[in-house]
């Protein structure tokens, strides 16, 4: 929920109902500005003054926020099949290590070891159908030591997996598994760092699939021959044309792909020291590959490849299309990181100095991050999810009735979208931010967005005072 949604977004999480009003408070305020410095979505002293407190506070941690904002995705959840999306981003305070201090426990090395700051890897759920964010089913925060042993010095092969930091993939499928047991069908996706062995083995269930990007050419149970090598053997079973974005790697284009797909038995590596008596000797998958033919890529570029380990059944070319439509929404746990970070709340700039404050005000900016993100998905993609997800009834009340302000007297200038969905909803906070409203004109960015919700907070704050004035004249009278 959003603004006035999240009263009592806390209730029962917290240690004390103030923590709880307080964090609420603090919830609304980054979202109305957008940003995660408290001296910019404070408008007053008293304001600045509560929040810094609250992040402060040892009387709760930042697992009691993650409990509560992955509490609100179990409520959404609905029964159908659920992309569950896993990845891990880094964020660095390296440029305000001075003010923090390296003796703090909850900051240490990142990437670069000279560099401080911590990790974050969220599981971000996103409806299969429709490819709209319903929340976080978990989120995992933590750092490194400064002290901590190289990889050679600690034998990290012969290390048990629960042992490994990389075990944080299959974490977070089972905290996902236990917490959507009412969904039908989920299928855990994750790039090439998820290609671990035991997660092959341990999370696939009669309710759960795989989808990960193969990132190793694994022995083949019973076979000379290796994974990648065994794909490329394969006939081609359907060639199709692939729109590719301009970035720093890849050149505008439309690339001609080639598919091809195979089951596979992948055989357990001989470095695994675990022998549980029921331990398979191979684990049994379907492999994907995509392949841009040489005819469409560029010179001095490499040509674009996906290899794909999938439990679900592949019985034809759709069916692998499907799976790698399903992959390629990974997208969008890529833009939360980078609506976090530099293009939209800075998480990275926050002015907080301790670990413990900065963790518990990275939780709070996910969540804040996710609605801004929802709400453009949902435009850009027409969607028909109910408002309901991210709005309170009465807020879903006051945008229908901002809306008719908003419209137009021609079709074109009217809202397109259906009457109660987010996508109705986000036509109306971008036009509050300034957007013409024309579909012949550009789509709103996440900017108009963020500037809509915040000026949407203003008017509903003001329509819910008029309206409690309103109510207490009548009940004088």
């Amino acid at each position: 929920m959003i603004h006035k949604g999240y009263d009592n977004y806390f209730k029962g999480f917290l240690s004390d109902y103030r923590l709880e009003k307080r964090a609420e408070e603090v919830l609304n305020n980054m979202q109305k500005v957008g940003n995660v410095i408290v001296n910019k979505f404070s408008s007053t002293f008293k304001e600045k003054k509560a929040a810094y407190e609250l992040l402060k506070n040892p009387s709760f941690t930042e697992m009691d926020l993650i409990e509560s904002i992955t509490s609100k995705c179990k409520a959404n959840q609905g029964a159908g099949h659920l992309l569950c999306i896993q990845d891990t981003t880094e964020i660095n305070y390296t440029k305000h290590i001075g003010r923090i201090g390296k003796e703090d426990i909850n900051i240490g090395p990142v990437t670069k070891n000279d560099n401080g700051g911590y990790f974050c890897h969220p599981m971000l759920v996103v409806d299969a159908k429709h490819h709209l964010p319903l929340g976080f089913s978990s989120i995992q925060v933590w750092n490194r030591s400064w002290d901590k042993k190289n990889r050679h010095e600690r034998e990290y092969q012969k290390l048990n997996i629960e042992d490994k930091e990389s075990f944080r993939w299959i974490r977070s499928a089972q905290q996902t598994q236990e917490l959507l047991s009412q969904s039908s069908q989920l299928t855990i996706i994750g790039d090439r760092e998820a290609d671990i062995y035991e997660e092959l083995t341990r999370v696939p269930n009669k309710q759960t699939h795989l989808l990960i990007r193969s990132s190793i050419n694994r022995k083949l149970y019973g076979q000379d021959i290796k994974l990648f090598d065994y794909l490329e053997t394969q006939p081609i079973e359907l060639e199709y044309e692939l729109p590719i974005q301009h970035n720093k790697k890849r050149k505008n284009r439309i690339a001609k792909m080639s598919l091809k797909y195979v089951k596979v038995k992948i055989a357990k590596p001989k470095s695994k020291t675990e022998k549980p008596s029921n331990d398979p000797k191979y684990v049994e998958m379907w492999a994907i590959e995509a392949r841009e033919l040489a005819e469409t890529v560029p010179e001095h570029e490499e040509p674009i490849i996906w290899r794909l380990l999938t439990t679900h059944q592949i019985s034809n070319a759709q069916d692998a299309l499907q799976c790698i439509e399903w992959y390629s929404t990974r997208w969008i746990i890529e833009e939360l990181f980078r609506i976090l970070k530099s293009k939209g709340m800075q998480i990275e700039d926050s002015q907080l100095e301790t670990g413990m404050a900065l963790k518990k005000q990275l939780i709070l900016a996910l969540q804040v991050s996710l609605t801004t993100m929802t709400l453009k998905i949902a435009y850009d993609k027409n969607h028909v999810a109910k408002a309901n997800i991210l709005f309170s009834p009465p807020e879903i009340e006051f945008i229908q009735i901002l809306n008719k302000t908003m419209e137009g007297d021609t079709k074109k200038q009217r809202n397109p979208f259906k009457l109660g969905t987010i996508a109705y909803c986000s036509w109306v906070l971008a036009r509050l931010s300034g957007w013409s409203g024309y579909a012949s004109q550009p789509r709103p960015g996440y900017i108009s967005i963020k500037q809509g919700l915040d000026i949407f907070t203003i008017k509903y704050e003001g329509y819910l005072l008029a309206m409690s004035i309103l109510n207490n004249n009548n009940s004088k009278e």
